[in-house]
């Protein structure tokens, strides 16, 4: 053996971060993460909030999802999804009354303007079962 072989090499260094960077790292991470959604969010949602919060007053079951906007392609729509605790029929004239109840609210807080569209869904769960729904369509212009 010669003397090159008793020596020990030095493994190279390697250049850590310490622990808590990364905690703190990470934290700032999340909590840019939330607030872009958060942020996203509220402008998404915020022109519809007066609409939502009417048709929860007029029908408080019925859970309403309010979300506006245009599909690539496609003319923009307002949409309403609502819950209701009956099986619902185009032809009903409790969904009639639905229908023209929705559509005054949405006159009266959103401007129909901005849309071409108009769908309302009517969704009735049941359990352990499909959904029944029906969806009705009008343009803007008719309403």
């Amino acid at each position: 053996m010669g003397p090159k072989m008793n020596q020990t090499a030095n493994p190279p260094q390697i250049r850590t971060i310490p622990g808590r960077w990364v905690v703190l790292a990470m934290l700032a991470f999340g909590i840019v993460a939330t607030g872009t959604l958060w942020i996203y969010t509220k402008l998404d949602l915020a022109p519809f909030l007066p609409l939502r919060k009417a048709l929860q007053e007029e029908f408080p079951n019925s859970h309403p999802d309010v979300r506006g906007g245009r599909a690539k392609g496609s003319p923009p729509i307002l949409r309403i999804v609502m819950q209701v605790e009956f099986t619902p029929h185009e032809t009903d004239a409790e969904v009639v009354q639905i229908v023209e109840r929705v559509t005054a609210l949405a006159k009266q807080h959103v401007n129909l303007a901005e849309f071409e569209n108009f769908e309302l869904y009517l969704v009735r769960y049941v359990p352990e079962k499909n959904p029944e729904r029906i969806r009705i369509e009008r343009k803007v212009s008719d309403l």
